[in-house]
Parts: C-alpha cells; sequence; structure tokens
C-alpha cells in the first residue's frame, strides 16, 4: 500500500450512490489525497432527487480532495435497473482511462443488493487490469450478518474530520446516516488496530 501514496498515484473508488463512498472509505479517501494520490470518485446512479444529490457528491469528493463522476446520470436510476453488461463496459472505460493503482469498491458480502452489483461489476471490469483491489461495507454496523467484516486496517487518525464532513455534505441524507455511528465504529476500529481512528476493508487483491 505504501506505493500508493507516491505522487501521481491513480485511485478509482466506486460507490453504488451518492455517500455511499463517504461512508465506507472517506477517511481512507482523503488520506490518500492528501498524500499525493489522484483521486476519482465515480457513483454509480442516483435514485432519486438527482439534482440535489449530484451536487452533494460534488461537494462530499470535495471535501476529500477527489474528482468526482456519475456513470450513469442521463436519468434517475437504481443500480439493479442496469444490465450487468452495461455497467462493466461503463466500468471497464473509466478502468482504462485512468489506469488505477488501487480500486475500492463495495464488498460482495455487503446485504444492500445494489452494492453487491457494484462489486460484480468491479471485479469483471479488472479481469485484465494490473491494480490493488479493496472492498468496503458501506454501513458495517447495519451488516451485522455479513460474512466479513474485514482484514485490512487503514489509518484514518488524521482524515477522520473530513470523513465526517463528507457525510455532512449530504444533507438530503442525514436523517439516515448516524455521523455519530460512523465515528463511534472508526474509534472501535482504531482500538482493534493500534490506531486512534480505523477504516477497516477487505484486501482482494494486493500485489507484493
Amino acid at each position: 500500500m505504501n506505493r500508493l501514496l507516491r505522487e501521481h498515484g491513480v485511485v478509482v473508488g466506486f460507490g453504488a450512490h451518492p455517500d455511499d463512498l463517504e461512508v465506507g472509505a472517506g477517511g481512507l479517501l482523503a488520506r490518500l489525497a492528501q498524500e499525493g494520490a489522484e483521486v476519482h470518485m465515480a457513483v454509480v446512479s442516483i435514485p432519486n432527487n438527482r439534482e440535489v444529490r449530484r451536487a452533494e457528491a460534488r461537494r462530499g469528493a470535495d471535501v476529500i480532495g477527489g474528482r468526482p463522476y456519475v456513470l450513469f446520470d442521463d436519468k434517475e436510476n437504481r443500480v439493479e435497473d442496469l444490465p450487468m453488461h452495461k455497467l462493466v463496459r461503463q466500468f471497464d472505460q473509466l478502468i482504462g482511462d485512468l489506469k488505477p493503482d488501487l480500486v475500492i469498491t463495495h464488498s460482495s458480502n455487503d446485504l444492500h443488493w445494489d452494492h453487491g452489483l457494484v462489486n460484480r461489476a468491479t471485479v469483471s471490469a479488472l479481469r485484465r487490469t494490473a491494480c490493488d483491489l479493496l472492498s468496503f461495507l458501506s454501513s458495517p454496523e447495519m451488516n451485522a450478518q455479513a460474512r466479513c467484516v474485514g482484514n485490512c486496517f487503514a489509518d484514518i487518525s488524521n482524515t477522520m474530520d473530513a470523513k465526517i464532513n463528507a457525510i455532512s455534505a449530504h444533507q438530503s441524507q442525514l436523517s439516515r446516516l448516524d455521523l455519530d455511528s460512523s465515528r463511534d465504529l472508526a474509534r472501535a476500529m482504531g482500538r482493534i488496530s493500534g490506531f486512534r481512528y480505523a477504516e477497516v476493508f477487505e484486501v482482494l487483491r494486493v500485489r507484493i
């Protein structure tokens, strides 16, 4: 992972909807951006309130220091409404254009159906691309039945506030986004891993 922190490393995050990346990986994305990586944040679809949520996605990415994309932005969509071949084609195109060193995506163990579909599309799109791959649970505290919490801890002690501020950019969703829970979870993961705050990821591919 240390080589990803060099200047000009390229990171791509895939989130099913606006706010998913901020909740699941906002601390690590902000840390990588601060340490010189080029961070791209790809939202797959916006299921409702499109104009508002697109603007919120831009504000969240600005807080993190990432470049935002909405891959299917012609109308309101759920990921499950999109054929898998179209998902993979769009992911293929973005990955081919950006040539990432690291990709961060949803976990296959996530209980949200759209999130699992994004994981499948990501893995398929990376079939011929040499890069590291991590996955996250967007709301681990809401995924208690998932098979895997994670096996890689990222120190986000210096970017915890950025994570919270990026989540807070999604004003239309704050009634269901528990900011205190996000901080408490990161603190608990930090206690396990020896950091003040941490995010947890499943390692799908790491090149040594």
